[in-house]
């Protein structure tokens, strides 16, 4: 997230994590093959992203679209990382 800032709209909160995760802002544990950060998942930014939209007031029905879209986008940039190691 923006630091100092409070993302309020849904479209800002949305492009902020897309943008966060591409710059490996998003992490969770240590990948086993080379010791680095691993990316967090898709479920676990999902639920990062639904928190947030919590936190700043907005309801479930008005971001869970966004939600699923956020984590299908999260599925596939991992998809396509993946490929590049490959």
């Amino acid at each position: 997230m923006t630091l100092g800032t409070a993302l309020t709209s849904l479209e800002e909160i949305y492009d902020d994590f897309i943008k966060e995760y591409e710059m490996g802002s998003f992490t969770e544990g240590v990948c086993g093959w080379n010791g680095d950060d691993a990316l967090m998942g898709p479920e676990s930014v999902g639920k990062r992203f639904a928190q947030y939209c919590d936190r700043v007031g907005h309801k479930k029905e008005d971001y869970k679209g966004l939600q699923t879209e956020l984590e299908d986008w999260v599925d596939i940039h991992l998809g396509n990382l993946e490929m590049k190691f490959r």
